[in-house]
């Protein structure tokens, strides 16, 4: 393939593409009414287009690229964090945890813990979260970027500023509901791009079969508990499984965000649960290519550049230009789906909240506005800080573990517990973050050492989820506040009524819980 022959199709492809997402997010744009309407979209968007937009900020290409390198180094051990590190934890939040988050009226999490523990949780909460938008930002950017490097040979820094300034534009047009609906088209455009890469790898895989059959196993090769190794069952079950999938699904802004778009509580519950099924579909098309990719590219690539190199090698100039624009379409979903985070956390939680509270909506909507470029430019630091990890997810799972993990032990405690107090979770969030960092940094120093930067993530987070868990408890009220707002988001008689599920989900529940197991067992 000449270079020439992909520049004709790439001419032809890029351009449609960018135009339907900058025409995407434009027609999103309306005479907003409030700074919600443009920061959150809640309870504004149907149920099927909130579930495709949840599936498709979750499973971009950021996960795409960030996946297949998992591939290329562990093997099918990377499906554990589709399976394992998803369904269960998807499944948990739509029957458990956003009846809670709706029952308050809350519009975002930062909101729902401000009603239960108190603004400084509240503003914590806003903090950290900022945090996670900036890193996952930059490392979609980091990402962006190696693509670009990888196929048109493209320099780091113009690689990232492009794609930046498209993702600028239209998400400072048309707001989150921009970026959710560009996010469900680049979703379809990055499927199209992926399928026929997992049938040109057919044939490598099972020449793979035959010669490793350990990369082959889920479960097998994994020891029980071994921190000294790769991977063990204990990191990924309860590491992984439930740690950092909880923690994700459950307190995540942007996902807490995309699913309470829905109209209805029933709507949004079935949101995470509809998205499970097409996320475990995607797993093949991500996992089997990178599987095969020691066979075909040897050791002379970087596991981030897995996926792009794959289809620099499998594809003709026309399936390379659109494989091309489904990588970045993902990418720039990820990308503006944290942007648009980024700008509501600003402009909601601090702005309104904390700087100038009482101006007008079209005020605060000028202030998420400005936080857009703002959080670019973060973002441009976390994608070099990306480059200390052998491969991004390494990074991804670092920032779950130390921001996510005690968030979430914030409010399994606060749910379960009416004696739980803001002074228990706000201690207990900043001292599940320290212990996990004081880890972590323990592991630079070479004070403690694990098997793999992936499998520190994952007892990082089961050190930072207990140490937060317990403080919680035991930082905690003498007696219970019967006048206290946090009454409204207790396990108390009407709030079990209200979580009771219908018919349909759990029959939804069940499926994609069946299904999961039933896949376990068939990759043993």
């Amino acid at each position: 393939m000449s270079a020439g022959d992909f520049s004709h199709w790439g001419l032809a492809i890029f351009p449609l593409c960018l135009a339907a997402v900058l025409a995407i997010g434009w027609s999103a744009r309306r005479r907003w009414t409030s700074a919600n309407d443009y920061l959150n979209a809640s309870r504004s968007i149907s149920t099927w287009a909130a579930a495709l937009g949840f599936l498709a900020y979750n499973c971009g290409s950021i996960e795409v690229v960030g996946m297949s390198a998992m591939a290329a180094q562990y093997g099918v051990q990377a499906l554990h964090f589709y399976w394992v590190g998803g369904i269960p934890g998807m499944v948990f939040l739509g029957l458990v945890v956003l009846p809670v988050y709706m029952r308050t009226g809350a519009r975002s999490l930062p909101e729902y813990l401000g009603l239960r523990f108190g603004p400084a949780v509240r503003l914590l909460n806003a903090c950290i979260s900022m945090i996670g938008t900036v890193c996952f930002a930059g490392v979609a950017l980091y990402t962006l970027a190696q693509v670009l490097h990888v196929i048109l040979g493209w320099p780091f820094l113009a690689g990232g500023l492009v794609c930046a300034a498209v993702v600028l534009a239209y998400v400072l047009a048309g707001g989150v509901r921009a970026s959710i609906f560009t996010s469900v088209f680049q979703l379809f455009v990055m499927v199209a791009g992926l399928t026929p890469l997992l049938f040109f790898t057919v044939r490598f895989n099972a020449a793979s079969w035959a010669q490793r059959a350990d990369r082959w196993h889920l479960w097998k090769p994994l020891p029980l508990l071994a921190p000294h190794a790769p991977l063990d069952r204990a990191g990924v079950l309860l590491g992984l499984g439930f740690v950092i999938s909880f923690s994700y699904w459950c307190t995540d802004f942007v996902m807490i965000q995309r699913a309470l778009t829905a109209r209805t509580v029933e709507g949004a519950r079935k949101v995470p649960l509809l998205a499970g099924f097409g996320k475990m579909g995607i797993a093949f098309l991500v996992v089997l290519p990178g599987v095969a990719a020691p066979s075909l590219l040897g050791n002379g690539v970087s596991f981030d550049q897995t996926m792009p190199a794959l289809m620099a090698l499998e594809f003709g100039p026309a399936l390379l230009a659109l494989g091309t624009a489904a990588l970045l379409a993902g990418l720039m979903a990820w990308l503006a789906g944290n942007v648009s985070g980024f700008s509501a956390l600003w402009a909601e939680e601090i702005y309104r909240c904390r700087l100038r509270p009482g101006r007008t909506e079209q005020h605060y909507i000028r202030a998420g506005q400005i936080a857009v470029p703002v959080c670019l430019l973060l973002a441009q630091g976390a994608a070099l800080a990306t480059f200390r990890f052998h491969d991004m997810m390494e990074f991804l799972q670092l920032i779950v573990a130390l921001f996510y993990a005690p968030v979430f032990a914030a409010v399994l405690a606060g749910i379960v517990s009416q004696r739980s107090a803001g002074r228990g979770a706000f201690t207990g969030i900043c001292a599940g973050v320290d212990a996990a960092l004081a880890l972590q940094c323990a592991c630079w120093m070479g004070l403690a050492r694990f098997g793999s930067q992936m499998t520190a993530d994952f007892y990082e987070a089961m050190l930072s989820f207990t140490v937060a868990l317990m403080v919680c408890v035991l930082l905690r009220e003498r007696r219970a506040d019967s006048d206290a707002p946090a009454r409204a988001v207790l396990f108390d008689p009407a709030l079990c009524k209200s979580l009771r599920p219908t018919r349909t989900l759990v029959l939804l529940s069940s499926a994609l819980l069946g299904l999961c197991l039933l896949l376990n067992v068939l990759w043993w």
